[in-house]
């Protein structure tokens, strides 16, 4: 990404479809008779799994440089950083447990930024109306 206009629009462009193929699995959950709240928890592991498989693959890597933040949602882009990191670690000679360790960690470095500063916000804007 180089920070022109089309960068934004592939972006969005990307974003969006990974939002509508995660409501599609959704979708179809529900319709299969499964209750709300494991249809959600089911669309989640089902779309960390597709994106896990595509960065083992090998895709998914292509799809962030395209895409940049677009690819980043939390339900597809967690599941790949954990594994891209993890499989630098084991490329690096590092143990099994070891690479997972600090797959995960890395991961949660990564998408952990951001959450303090939105229980701030949720906070701030709860006491703030």
């Amino acid at each position: 990404m180089k920070n022109k206009p089309a960068d934004y629009v592939w972006s969005f462009v990307f974003g969006g479809l990974l939002c509508m193929a995660a409501q599609f699995v959704f979708q179809l959950l529900l319709n299969a008779g499964i209750e709300f709240s494991l249809a959600i928890t089911l669309m989640l592991a089902i779309m960390a799994l597709i994106s896990g498989i595509l960065t083992l693959l090998g895709q998914y890597q292509k799809a962030e440089l395209l895409a940049g933040f677009g690819a980043m949602l939390p339900f597809t882009g967690f599941s790949a950083a954990i594994i891209e990191f993890t499989a630098a670690a084991l490329d690096e000679g590092k143990s099994f447990g070891r690479a997972c360790f600090q797959g995960l960690k890395s991961g949660l470095i990564i998408f952990g930024i951001g959450l303090p500063f939105a229980f701030l916000a949720a906070l701030c804007q709860s006491f703030f109306k």
